[in-house]
């Protein structure tokens, strides 16, 4: 296959590669061919941004969803329910949005294997301010050098501060608006009122935040607090 062949095949399972319901054996070639394609990641990264302008709370939808408790049969339920919908509204954009056949590949069934979950965000109150945090509880950062496009924290940074994988979607008391942008090598970074995202090893369990204020590789670090401002 040509290279314009190699592309036009590649480009058909970005759909699937940004919500993360691509199989394990096909995410292997994607993320290849991104490294070394700069049309596929610009293209890649044309679609990352599509979801974020519907990527947000269905207020409707939040208003009748039952109060979320600590146990973890809702905790399952909740986070199945909110991936769904984020799965059908990336799909509805990227149709609505494209004439070309990795619009319409998106739709169909997703690929044999292990599917990706998205990372819930969720709040949590630590002393008088209510942070944003992962799933597991561990307070989430953003970074003083980033753009709302581009990470500005990559190598021994990203080890320090481990970017949130991406597609991300709300866990209860959460608001804004969530995205993702597209790291060297075709990952998926989440975003959140336009700020990349971190969790930081300095925080070695959940309810920390001593990455907060500090000043590591060239900016300074901020706890996500909601709506979004540095805590």
């Amino acid at each position: 296959m040509d290279d314009a062949g190699t592309c036009a095949g590649i480009r058909s399972q970005l759909g699937v590669y940004l919500t993360g319901a691509i199989a394990p054996a096909d995410r292997v070639v994607v993320v290849g061919h991104l490294t070394a394609c700069d049309g596929c990641r610009a293209e890649l990264a044309g679609l990352a941004g599509l979801p974020a302008l519907l990527r947000r709370p269905p207020v409707q939808a939040a208003a009748l969803d039952p109060p979320v408790d600590n146990t973890a049969l809702v905790g399952r339920v909740a986070r199945r329910r909110r991936r769904d919908w984020l799965l059908v509204a990336a799909a509805f954009v990227l149709v609505v949005a494209g004439g070309a056949g990795w619009a319409l590949h998106l739709i169909g069934p997703p690929g044999p294997g292990p599917q990706a979950e998205a990372t819930m965000l969720q709040t949590r109150t630590i002393g008088d301010v209510t942070v944003l945090t992962d799933d597991e509880g561990y307070t989430l950062y953003w970074f003083g050098l980033d753009s709302t496009t581009k990470s500005a924290c990559q190598g021994s940074c990203a080890r320090s501060w481990p970017p949130v994988t991406g597609p991300a979607t709300w866990g209860a008391g959460v608001t804004g608006s969530i995205g993702a942008i597209v790291r060297p090598g075709g990952v998926l970074q989440a975003t959140y009122d336009g700020h990349p995202l971190y969790t930081t090893t300095a925080d070695t369990g959940p309810g920390q935040t001593k990455g907060n204020g500090v000043w590591s590789h060239g900016g300074e670090w901020h706890a996500v607090t909601v709506p979004g401002r540095a805590g």
